[in-house]
């Protein structure tokens, strides 16, 4: 490991969008999207347990840097996929991205991460 760098490991976590996960302000208008907040709570979970899994750490999210790029519907899955690619002992950096089993991109960004207390 270099300054952190790592041989980035991939994890991939499957989700369906509830009508729980929707953008209330628009299914009050009879439009049930996903809504940007839930896109965040999966792609930031699906960070937190990548790490908790390949290193048995408990990690809190420090920032989160997201773009919501498309839509998805109740009942669609959500394939949300991280790839940690720095980890200095303390502190990993995540790249996250969303996408429909079909290939659509719903959101990618990156989540920052810190160890929490010492395991």
């Amino acid at each position: 490991m270099v300054g952190g760098l790592v041989e980035p490991w991939d994890c991939r976590y499957e989700y369906t969008v509830e009508e729980e996960h929707v953008a209330e302000h628009l299914a009050r208008k009879g439009r049930m999207v996903l809504s940007t907040p839930c896109l965040v709570l999966m792609m930031e979970r699906g960070a937190r347990r990548c790490l908790d899994e390949r290193l048995g750490i408990t990690s809190v999210g420090y920032r989160v840097d997201v773009k919501h790029r498309s839509s998805a519907e109740p009942g669609e899955k959500i394939v949300v996929y991280a790839r940690v690619y720095y980890w200095d002992g303390r502190r990993a950096l995540v790249y996250v991205r969303a996408e429909t089993p079909e290939g659509k991109l719903v959101g990618e960004g990156i989540n920052e991460r810190f160890r929490l207390g010492e395991e």
